[in-house]
């Protein structure tokens, strides 16, 4: 009997998306902490956004949504505590934060490029941080959600059939003055979207390491 004969097929080895998920999480998690290490963030503003994000991005990575049980709460505690525990100056502030937040995140999402719970997440940070840190966040975030998702169309071989998805459909609005985009390819990048809860947690480490981009 040939060798070949007495090989035992074995499955290939599967990445667990629980695993997968929360490797993404913690190691967001600890950049995020060092990125608060070297800033002068107090040690309960970092922590807790920390600890927000890395179960927001476990959950962005693995379902792709973030759940109203995560972001609820945590916006009502942000509003509540962050003028004690936090980076506001009183409630007004933080409340000031959440509705800017909303407001830069709004257009993406009606766009439909980025799902309502990655808009409860940004406003969690700005009532946490207030409205002159999430700015510099949000704008990290746009950048690092833009990266990861032109990353992704490479990494998958999908870039040059988007670039041509979008053209069709800005050649049908120069001849129709209306958008006509063409639904993503079902399994697609541009049909399940980036996790974008991991671009915001890149926004909050770049802001806190360097400042806002401008």
């Amino acid at each position: 009997m040939s060798a070949s004969a007495l090989a035992i097929d074995r499955p290939s080895p599967e990445v667990c998306p629980a695993f997968l998920a929360w490797s993404i999480a913690i190691g967001s998690g600890l950049v995020l902490i060092g990125a608060g290490l070297v800033s002068s963030m107090p040690l309960p503003v970092f922590g807790w956004a920390a600890a927000f994000l890395l179960f927001a991005v476990a959950s962005d990575v693995r379902f792709r949504r973030i759940p109203n049980w995560l972001t609820l709460p945590a916006l009502l505690a942000a509003l509540l505590a962050s003028p004690w525990f936090g980076a506001t100056s009183g409630p007004v502030e933080a409340a000031a934060g959440a509705a800017l937040a909303l407001l830069l995140l709004v257009g993406p999402y009606a766009l439909g490029g980025i799902g309502a719970g990655d808009v409860k997440a940004l406003m969690v940070l700005g009532a946490w941080l207030g409205p002159e840190a999430v700015l510099g966040v949000t704008a990290w975030a746009l950048i690092a959600g833009g990266a990861l998702g032109l990353i992704a169309l490479v990494w998958r071989g999908e870039i040059v059939a988007y670039a041509r998805r979008w053209g069709r459909a800005f050649s049908k609005m120069s001849s129709s003055q209306r958008i006509g985009d063409e639904p993503a390819a079902a399994g697609s990048t541009s049909a399940g979207g980036i996790p974008f809860a991991v671009a915001i947690a890149v926004g909050l480490a770049a802001q806190w390491y360097g400042g806002s981009p401008w």
